[in-house]
């Protein structure tokens, strides 16, 4: 299920390709492979028990039945919708969102033009927009990091897969959603494989539905395919299809050669575990190096070196590092590590999203130092996020790390006794939460605290 698809209308074949096609597609339902049903849509920490059984610890494709309820699906589709309307009005035009009409990449002034003044309205449903915006038409949209455009749809997948990832862990580069919306067709990439370890889930939420074939990596060779092959009608009889419909998840590993197929109108939420190789992971956390202590703002030219001993222009490389002396003292190894721990730490403080969501200040403007709204309310924890701290060397910092985000503030042992109990995800009023820090600092300072974590949709207000 690649990433990054374009999108070709079934009307640009033939009605006898039409005919073949659909010949071929009766062929593959002979060797369609068993469905998996279930009515369960808690996906509890069993459930996912027996989803690992079932697709054999993520080595097989899997459909499962029934995941999502109507009203799931429903709750999931507004999410999406309300993620295209954020892009719309925050005009992005960029990797995070593209659209297809038949098989060509429309350019920005197309999606400024066409697209996004014409948002999803709230209440408006996919098929009442698409007839609205797209009429008669082939489309197809993506819309990569979901999760940090619809912040709903973060938490309400996050808690899906919460059970799973606790069991099997975090991938090192994190989870991600990319979002397909449309009624594309076949995918034109042709037949091929996704990044190497990066396995998916698609949530499907209809209204239509969509059929994806696999191939097995050593018969598709074998027979002469290779990567974005495009002679799909000679590969179709020797495929497994997999169907699904609104509510049905599917299950693809990343090794397993594929193309999909999506003539009804749809919205497809993909949840990606992505699982990249060591040489891909340290060339991050280099890059994460970089940018965290060298001054990207530097522009001075250095100088010729003159003498080999001397070294002199290395000065000029150390000037360009940011960082304090418990740091800049660590051996290498310990100075990754530190590096890799720091990164991880706002990994896990969202829940293993690749992305931190939105803050309320880029959204809609909020000023941390508003704090005032809350005072006398009651505030929780955003589930499934849990905050993770550290005291700094010098013990006169703490630092929360808040949905991937870094909170720097002084210390005070009240303080932590504050995210610990946020932590436990019970609700507590906010003038009994800041009383004990109240005693020794103004209580200002408490809900100064409080709203730079409600800023970064670490807590949430709640009624009582």
């Amino acid at each position: 299920m690649e990433k990054q698809t374009v999108f070709l209308p079934v009307c640009f074949l033939s009605w006898i390709n039409l005919y073949i096609l659909k010949l071929f597609k009766c062929l593959i339902m002979l060797t369609e492979k068993k469905v998996i049903e279930t009515n369960d849509p808690k996906m509890t920490a069993a459930w996912w028990d027996d989803f690992l059984l079932k697709c054999r610890n993520f080595t097989e494709t899997t459909v499962i039945k029934n995941v999502l309820s109507d009203k799931d699906c429903d709750d999931l589709t507004d999410m999406t919708l309300s993620a295209v309307r954020e892009i719309c009005t925050r005009q992005i035009c960029d990797f995070d969102f593209r659209f297809y009409l038949g098989a060509e990449s429309m350019n920005d002034e197309y999606l400024r033009n066409n697209i996004f003044p014409h948002p999803p309205l709230p209440g408006e449903s996919l098929t009442e927009w698409a007839n609205r915006v797209f009429p008669g038409l082939k489309f197809g949209i993506i819309l990569n990091y979901g999760e940090k455009f619809s912040p709903l749809m973060a938490e309400t997948i996050g808690q899906y897969a919460n059970p799973l990832l606790e069991k099997i862990g975090i991938p090192v580069n994190g989870t991600c959603i990319t979002i397909f919306i449309g009624n594309y067709g076949y995918t034109p990439l042709g037949i091929h494989q996704d990044h190497k370890g990066e396995n998916v889930l698609h949530f499907h939420l209809g209204p239509g539905g969509k059929v994806m074939y696999n191939w097995e990596v050593d018969d598709f060779k074998k027979r002469g395919g290779h990567q974005n092959f495009m002679d799909v009608e000679t590969m179709l009889p020797y495929a497994t299809a997999f169907p699904f419909k609104k509510g049905d998840l599917f299950y693809m590993p990343w090794d397993k050669f594929h193309i999909g197929y999506s003539d009804e109108l749809s919205i497809g939420v993909s949840l990606w575990f992505n699982n990249i190789t060591r040489k891909k992971m340290i060339n991050k956390l280099i890059s994460a190096i970089q940018l965290q202590y060298a001054d990207q703002d530097d522009d001075t030219i250095t100088q010729p070196e003159r003498n080999l001993a001397a070294l002199q222009g290395f000065r000029e490389i150390e000037a360009l590092f940011k960082m304090d002396e418990h740091i800049a003292s660590l051996h290498v190894g310990d100075f990754f590590k530190y590096n890799y721990q720091e990164y991880m730490r706002a990994l896990f403080s969202n829940a293993g999203w690749r992305s931190r969501p939105l803050s309320l200040d880029q959204e809609t403007g909020y000023d941390e130092n508003a704090f005032e709204h809350l005072r006398g309310k009651w505030i929780q924890r955003v589930a499934p996020f849990i905050l993770h701290y550290k005291v700094s060397t010098a013990a006169d910092r703490l630092i929360i790390y808040c949905r991937a985000s870094k909170v720097e503030i002084n210390y005070h042992p009240e303080l932590i006794r504050i995210v610990e109990q946020i932590n436990t995800g019970n609700s507590f009023l906010v003038d009994d939460l800041i009383a004990g820090l109240a005693q020794e600092w103004p209580e200002e300072a408490g809900l100064y605290f409080l709203s730079l974590l409600y800023n970064k949709r670490g807590i949430q207000t709640v009624k009582r």
